[in-house]
């Protein structure tokens, strides 16, 4: 048994670093609640234990956020920075995914970084935070350009290429096309310690470090959310005095345990060698990028294993974070998008006053959480979604030219073309082997994308909704291992749809059809038209697309639609035809569906008009149905516009709202996504006649609501 002498050699270094993040949109409100519960006292207990140092890290959104609301907080970081008592982290100044946008945005992105934290905190970062821990192999050459010399990353990666622990004492090197960058490996076991177990068990962990291995380097970078803001923890950090215990822990034990900065263990400790690790993040982001049947059968595997599950964690690679972009079609569409509006930007003229602007907006829109989802609400959020197509729209009004146009290109790059309908006003894409459906219907004056929703899939953890209550019980907990429910009764919203939730979508509706069958994802639908291939032709400024169906009866028809921008590129209009191609009558309910994102269900400010009457249940997240409707009015009072549909011929107006059941660091929640609209008609069509309408859609800006 080693004696306190040599227990006092042994010593211990320790980089106690925190990652401090709100995404692109978040609510100011929430914000301002994760400053003064998480980030404010915790600067203000380290200011008071003055031998101790930490690493921290904040991303752009919340830098600019402390600029304008606190500007006295930056001022105390550069006060600790000054004194050496904290590093601060470089990374994408907007907390983007760095493997999966163009090497000049990533460029852009670590230097803004750079710059921000020269002139603001007056520190150089030799540092960098990588978003969500994601790493792939390429990276240490960009890396290595914009002067990062190291970066934390986790130690399962470590693990995964047969590291023991025992070998994680200090940090390694890896290249990539003879540039090199340090890695330092996190500590997991610290992740899941702290805060959530006392103090005195933290302390022993780092002394049974201290007498296994000789002078070992314990490296901690986790959440700053962790300290304050998730469920429980501001009352156990810091009102029931965890900080305080474990800083006067530290202190007491300083003898054997020093906390150092990771710049200082880079300077002073030898790299370990040479280690080149895989395309990879942490365990549970691995698990949430599978698809349904993956994550179903590593839980099987976990039961299957019990404790022994966590010991040989790091050996199972799960999915990566490419893989939500599969998984969640909506992101991937939008990354793309970005992608291509970014080569846009980066064409304008380098003395266009617009051309900067254009490339932050653009930089804004690469903010990672509304492109996955896992235990937060990520893409499931409306509001963050909505930030994105933001940014983006403002970055392609910018680099758009004057003239309205169609194209042909594959947006998606899914090896397929879709239809591009542009103008100064509008930015149309259009599917024809998707149900010539329309993909996005985007105003760039606004700017907002009218489809920014998403359908509604089945996630593994809904299989536990009902088995969860409203209550949170004693204690804090890590988010990973709490389960209830935000609102009761939850289980009643779990439907799955069976496609994407799109725009200018062909119903054909059997007799038996209801707005209320039609929410439940109920059959409704005498032929399947929302997945058909249709036929696609450019006509002089829009496009028209065909498609036959038959239909029980030996009924055939042919499905006709025309989308343009009209009057100068301002109007899209839509023209509607159903033919009777066959010998016999057609009675047939046709529907042409739109699913709008518009935000908010059931803010008073936001509702559905009618000209002429008073709608029962007119908030966005009403259900009803209207006869013989010319006019249909949307009307968004906060952000102060309206979209208007002028529809030819009476129809029938079918509504319904589309909720998702998501989790988040609080629970599971009811989120609002969009308003399912149906145009509906119902005709007698004799053998070779046809029928027609047509949609003409307005967006009109106004003072107030």
């Amino acid at each position: 048994m080693s004696t306190s002498h040599e227990r006092a050699e042994r010593s211990v270094d320790l980089v106690l670093g925190l990652h401090c993040h709100q995404p692109v949109g978040n609510f100011p409100e929430v914000m301002e609640s994760a400053y003064r519960d998480a980030y404010l006292p915790f600067i203000e207990h380290l200011e008071r234990f003055e031998r101790i140092k930490a690493v921290l890290h904040y991303t752009g959104p919340l830098w600019g956020f402390f600029r304008d609301e606190h500007p006295t907080f930056i001022a105390r970081l550069r006060t600790l920075a000054a004194a050496g008592r904290v590093e601060l982290l470089g990374g994408g100044f907007y907390e983007p995914i760095l493997a999966v946008i163009s090497e000049h945005d990533a460029r852009l992105q670590l230097n803004r970084m750079r710059c921000f934290l020269r002139e603001e905190l007056r520190q150089d970062p030799l540092g960098a935070w990588l978003a969500e821990r994601v790493w792939e192999p390429h990276l240490p050459a960009l890396l290595h350009a914009c002067g990062v010399q190291y970066v934390p990353i986790d130690d399962g990666h470590f693990h995964r290429v047969g590291y023991t622990s025992d070998e994680l004492d200090g940090h390694y090197t890896t290249e990539h096309l003879g540039q090199s960058v340090g890695l330092f490996p996190i500590s997991a076991e610290l992740r899941y310690l702290i805060p959530f177990r006392e103090v005195d068990e933290v302390i022993g962990y780092v002394r049974g470090q201290a007498e296994q291995r000789r002078r070992p380097l314990l490296s901690l970078v986790d959440d700053g959310e962790k300290l304050g803001v998730w469920p429980g923890t501001k009352r156990w950090v810091y009102e029931e005095g965890w900080l305080e215990r474990f800083f006067r822990a530290l202190t007491r034990e300083a003898r054997w345990l020093r906390t150092v900065t990771l710049r200082e263990a880079f300077e002073e400790r030898p790299s370990l060698g040479r280690v080149y690790l895989p395309t990879t993040s942490y365990f549970e982001l691995g698990e949430w990028a599978l698809p349904l049947a993956g994550i179903r059968r590593l839980e099987e595997l976990k039961q299957l294993l019990g404790d022994q599950f966590r010991p040989f964690a790091s050996q199972l690679a799960g999915g990566h974070w490419r893989g939500f972009l599969a998984k969640y079609p909506e992101a991937d569409y939008v990354h793309k998008r970005v992608l291509e509006v970014s080569r846009r930007v980066r064409r304008m003229p380098m003395r266009s006053p617009d051309r900067a602007r254009a490339l932050d907006h653009i930089l804004q829109a690469q903010s990672n959480d509304a492109y996955w989802h896992g235990l937060f609400g990520g893409v499931y959020l409306p509001h963050l979604r909505d930030a994105v197509w933001h940014h983006l729209l403002q970055a392609e009004r910018l680099a758009r030219g004057r003239a309205a146009h169609v194209q042909l290109a594959d947006v998606d790059t899914d090896g397929r073309p879709e239809a591009v309908l542009r103008s100064p006003y509008w930015s149309l894409v259009v599917t024809p082997h998707e149900g010539g459906t329309l993909r996005e219907l985007s105003s760039l004056e606004l700017p907002f994308n009218f489809l920014n929703t998403i359908a509604r899939r089945r996630e593994a953890y809904h299989d536990q909704v009902a088995a969860t209550d409203t209550e949170r019980g004693e204690g804090a907990r890590s988010i990973h291992d709490i389960r209830v429910a935000k609102q009761a009764n939850l289980e009643r919203y779990l439907v799955w749809d069976r496609g994407k939730r799109l725009g200018m979508v062909d119903r054909l509706l059997r007799d038996d059809a209801t707005v209320e069958r039609l929410a439940a994802q109920e059959p409704c639908e005498l032929v399947e038209l929302a997945s058909a291939p249709y036929e696609l032709e450019r006509s002089g400024s829009g496009v028209t697309m065909k498609c036959d169906a038959v239909l029980p009866g030996n009924v055939h028809l042919t499905i006709c639609k025309s989308l343009r921008l009209a009057e100068g590129g301002r109007t899209p209009c839509v023209e509607l035809e159903v033919i009777n191609t066959g010998s016999v009558r057609a009675k047939v309910r046709y529907a042409s569906e739109f699913n709008l994102a518009l935000l908010a269900g059931d803010a008073p400010d936001r509702r559905i008009e009618v000209p002429g009457r008073t709608l029962p249940d007119a908030h966005n997240a009403g259900t009803g149905c209207e006869t013989d409707v010319r006019l249909v009015r949307f009307v968004n009072g906060w952000d102060r516009w309206t979209l208007e549909f002028e529809v030819s011929g009476d129809a029938q107006l079918w509504r319904y709202p589309v909720h998702t059941v998501n989790n988040s660091e609080a629970g599971f929640e009811l989120v609002y996504q969009s308003t399912c609209v149906l145009f509906v008609w119902q005709y007698d069509l004799p053998p070779q006649q046809s029928w027609k309408a047509l949609l003409n859609l307005r967006v009109q800006q106004t003072e107030s609501a």
